[in-house]
């Protein structure tokens, strides 16, 4: 088996949805979801407090580490998925 990379969080990191989550009942708009880390109450969850929630009426919620992405890594994340997507001819 490979190695492992996971995202990590720290109380304080400024969040968004990542680019590579995928929900069948919600069609997030990821750019405009940005949240902050509040606790860390097991390994890999975190509890978040949104600034604009992405589910209706609840700004605050525990989200799976893997589900997130520090905002200003974003941009890199997003590439990494469409790169993805390419096929060699």
């Amino acid at each position: 088996m490979g190695t492992v990379i996971r995202r990590t969080f720290l109380v304080g990191d400024l969040v968004t949805i990542a680019p590579d989550f995928r929900n069948n009942i919600f069609d997030f708009d990821f750019e405009k979801y940005i949240g902050i880390v509040v606790s860390i109450p097991e390994e890999n969850e975190y509890i978040i407090y949104w600034t604009k929630s992405p589910t209706p009426n609840h700004y605050r919620g525990m989200w799976n580490g893997d589900h997130l992405v520090k905002v200003e890594d974003y941009d890199c994340a997003k590439q990494k998925i469409n790169r993805l997507n390419l096929m060699e001819i």
